[in-house]
């Protein structure tokens, strides 16, 4: 019965050796976006017109996008606090991702049937990642990028630059 035990338990080992393996050799042949000035972007903004008391006379929408960006300073404390607490709470404390919650919502997901969708464990830094850099596609590839570049990015800007490239974009 011991035998029996161990062969399972090597045979599994082996699998899981041969599954890690796999996974990061796929995860080296993904083409992943580079942040080459990415700190130095620029957003599209919408054109504004003043007439001469400083009062905006025309408003040009650029592809249908009305977008003033706005330095954190001048932000709101309370929307920056509210969408902090309801995007992610602990956006302060985690390195861009978060890899319990990343378990824990592909284990619901997995449970509920339903591997790409259902429960999201995004973090700011992977939403900016994403609405930035990547596509909104639904595949592992992306999300897989998604976290490589948060993490990246993370070493690169501060929270608080993280923060307003959310708010703004």
């Amino acid at each position: 019965m011991k035998h029996k035990i161990r062969n399972i338990f090597v045979v599994c080992m082996a699998l899981g050796l041969f599954v890690l393996s796999a996974s990061f050799i796929w995860v080296a042949t993904l083409e992943i976006p580079t942040l080459d000035g990415f700190d130095s972007r620029t957003v599209t903004q919408s054109t504004k017109i003043y007439d001469r008391t400083g009062d905006v006379l025309l408003f040009d929408l650029h592809e249908d996008i009305r977008r003033t960006v706005v330095p954190l300073g001048e932000i709101s404390r309370h929307l920056k606090n509210a969408s902090i607490a309801i995007e992610d709470a602990e956006f302060y404390e985690h390195n861009g991702i978060r890899p319990a919650r990343i378990l824990k919502a592909v284990f619901d997901n997995l449970t509920e049937g339903n591997l790409l969708g259902g429960q999201g464990a995004s973090t700011i830094t992977q939403q900016v990642i994403k609405n930035t850099l990547l596509t909104t596609d639904k595949k592992i590839s992306r999300k897989v990028k998604e976290w490589i570049l948060a993490l990246k990015i993370e070493r690169i800007l501060e929270k608080d630059e993280i923060l307003e490239l959310y708010l703004n974009e």
